[in-house]
């Protein structure tokens, strides 16, 4: 039983180190991060955050076949599943969300939709923005473009603000 536990409370703690280099080289990234704290899922998908600022936050999804749509059939070009979209999308808005919270506030993802506009393919950028912040609700905007620069999805998130974390 002993065992069992310490292997779970080691695996979680590896959950809470920062892996992110790039943070390193940019205090408001850092300080995001921080903000963040756990993100398994995120890291899960080998989604990274590439850059914030107030109200707005770059994270970048790498290729990986395990994100490929389904239905290829011989020939097709391959292109990012609708769901890795929106993962990547709900996280980018998340953290975008984060960065002009106030200390004690906390949110939580209420609504999302998103426009496939475009095939996505290879490495997938997400930039979110704040479009309003109130006291209750916030909504943020997200573009999505693949490695040919192409604009493949556009979500909007509305989160929930709340108190106490």
């Amino acid at each position: 039983m002993d065992e069992g536990g310490e292997g779970i409370e080691r695996r979680d703690q590896g959950i809470l180190e920062n892996r992110d280099e790039r943070a390193q080289g940019e205090p408001a990234l850092a300080e995001l991060l921080a903000r963040v704290g756990a993100r398994p899922f995120v890291d899960h998908l080998g989604a990274v955050f590439v850059h914030a600022e107030p109200g707005l936050v770059q994270m970048r999804l790498p290729w990986r076949t395990e994100h490929c749509r389904s239905g290829l059939q011989l020939g097709d070009e391959p292109s990012l599943h609708g769901g890795a979209a929106a993962s990547l999308a709900d996280a980018a808005a998340s953290a975008a969300l984060v960065t002009v919270l106030r200390e004690g506030e906390g949110r939580t993802t209420i609504d999302l939709m998103i426009h496939y506009l475009a095939p996505l393919r290879g490495e997938v950028t997400a930039v979110a923005r704040v479009r309003r912040r109130g006291g209750r609700t916030a909504i943020i905007d997200v573009e999505l473009t693949g490695e040919d620069r192409e604009l493949g999805a556009i979500a909007r998130a509305t989160f929930a603000i709340r108190r106490g974390g």
